[in-house]
């Protein structure tokens, strides 16, 4: 079996070598960009394994060869982007990390799930700081990678996960910015779940007045 496996983030990198060595995978070829995938013959190769991936791949790849990612929430409330920020802001500490179907459709308000297919799920626990929370994302990404190559093709079974009325829109940058009427708004468990799902590698979140903006890198929380 051949594959390709489409990454560029860190923590979706450090799945690429553990993968690699499943037996069933006679290749395994790493892409860092678009250009690079482009640049492959693709119906050579039997699957495209895509891990973190931000962008869509457009018809012009998902056409020629059958295309999976992980997607890491349970409810489709979460679909349209940013779904760790978001969850993490609701107050969620597990979620479910899923293999899906990744297809286009130009149509499609989702983000890359747009038939909302997935075939292999594990729980991702969403507690602890960003480091804790993409190691995770790691560990879990090597375990469903390995399980569909293993059921890859012929015991592979999509299941469709409910969809809601209910949308969390894509955070944008300036949503990482509280103001004094936010902070008074907020416990301090909100608080430590805005500030830590927005450690590095992501755009820390900041207080800002008058004076200045004051950026939290890295938070700490105990409750009573």
């Amino acid at each position: 079996m051949k594959a390709i496996f489409l990454a560029y983030r860190e923590w979706a990198l450090d799945v690429y070598n553990p993968l690699k060595k499943n037996p069933k995978l006679e290749e395994l070829v790493l892409c860092k960009t678009h250009e690079e995938l482009l640049s492959l013959n693709i119906e050579d190769y039997d699957l495209l394994i895509s891990c973190g991936w931000s962008d869509e791949l457009g018809d012009e790849v998902t056409s020629k060869i059958e295309s999976i990612g992980v997607h890491c929430a349970e409810l489709d409330r979460y679909s349209y982007g940013t779904p760790i920020q978001n969850q993490i802001i609701d107050g969620l500490t597990f979620s479910k990390h899923r293999v899906f179907s990744f297809t286009f459709d130009n149509e499609s308000e989702r983000a890359h799930t747009h038939n909302c297919l997935y075939s292999h799920e594990v729980v991702l626990d969403l507690s602890g700081n960003m480091d804790d929370i993409l190691y995770q994302m790691t560990s879990t990404s090597i375990v469903l990678f390995n399980m569909f190559v293993n059921d890859y093709p012929n015991n592979i079974e999509w299941k469709k996960w409910p969809s809601e009325d209910i949308v969390r829109e894509k955070r944008k940058p300036l949503d990482s910015r509280l103001t004094k009427n936010d902070l008074q708004s907020m416990n301090t468990e909100e608080l430590y779940n805005f500030f830590r799902c927005l450690e590095a590698p992501y755009p820390n979140g900041y207080i800002e007045d008058e004076k200045g903006r004051l950026y939290i890198e890295r938070v700490k929380y105990v409750k009573k």
